[in-house]
């Protein structure tokens, strides 16, 4: 593990929709389990406004103004991690084992199962995974970030493009691939492969749920991996 990230877990619950459901409190509970020297923080609406005006009171006005609460979930974490450091990992991820192995540079992003490759993201880019991240305070990437979702004319976006589309292209996975694109010191981004951190594609995960005969190829692939990403998707339900 690179020792400039600091041993902090976050992971956020705004409220907004009741409290935090009895399965991803299981889920979270795995990533203290497997890190017990980690300090953990549990980000909720009234910490994040707290951060916010303390840190950064010239953000507020745009972040409020986002169409979606995940827009601003999204952008919390970039924040978080600039400000503070750490980890970030969304409640549906599991933690299998101390992932410190796989943080390796001081600023990591997980990748996404190439399968969710979408047609409108660069197939000569790596695709983003917002979902479990890493990094020390004040990297230059996470400051690029931040500047992006603030600086991004939302106009761009029609009306009555999908929920799904707007997200990804505005604080969510396609965002942060536009950024690495355009990102000089691609070198000091660590990138972990999927199969270390994200094993199986959300079909996957959906047919193994289902399939008695994928169970052998599960096991197998679990002895490779640090966390699995369940793509719940709590925030494209509506």
């Amino acid at each position: 593990m690179n020792e400039a990230i600091p041993k902090i877990i976050h992971q956020v619950w705004s409220g907004v929709d009741g409290p935090l459901p009895d399965y991803f409190h299981e889920l979270g509970e795995t990533w203290k389990e497997h890190h017990p020297s980690w300090k953990y923080m549990l980000w909720d609406n009234e910490r994040m406004n707290i951060f916010l005006q303390e840190f950064y009171p010239e953000y507020i006005e745009r972040y409020q103004s986002f169409y979606f609460n995940i827009q601003r979930w999204d952008v919390i974490r970039y924040l978080i991690l600039y400000q503070i450091g750490g980890l970030y990992a969304d409640f549906d991820y599991e933690c299998l084992e101390n992932i410190e192995p796989v943080l390796k540079g001081d600023c990591c992003f997980a990748m996404e199962p190439e399968g969710h490759r979408l047609p409108f993201v660069n197939d000569k880019v790596p695709y983003f995974n917002n979902a479990l991240m890493a990094s020390r305070s004040g990297h230059p990437f996470m400051k690029a970030v931040i500047e992006t979702v603030f600086s991004k004319d939302l106009s761009f976006l029609p009306e009555n493009e999908t929920r799904f589309f707007r997200v990804l292209c505005t604080t969510g996975p396609k965002m942060l691939s536009d950024v690495y694109l355009d990102y000089s010191n691609k070198d000091s981004i660590y990138l972990i492969p999927a199969e270390e951190v994200s094993p199986f594609s959300t079909m996957e995960i959906r047919s193994i749920k289902t399939n008695e005969d994928i169970k052998g190829e599960w096991a197998s692939r679990i002895k490779r991996a640090y966390a699995i990403h369940y793509f719940i998707g709590t925030w494209d339900c509506d």
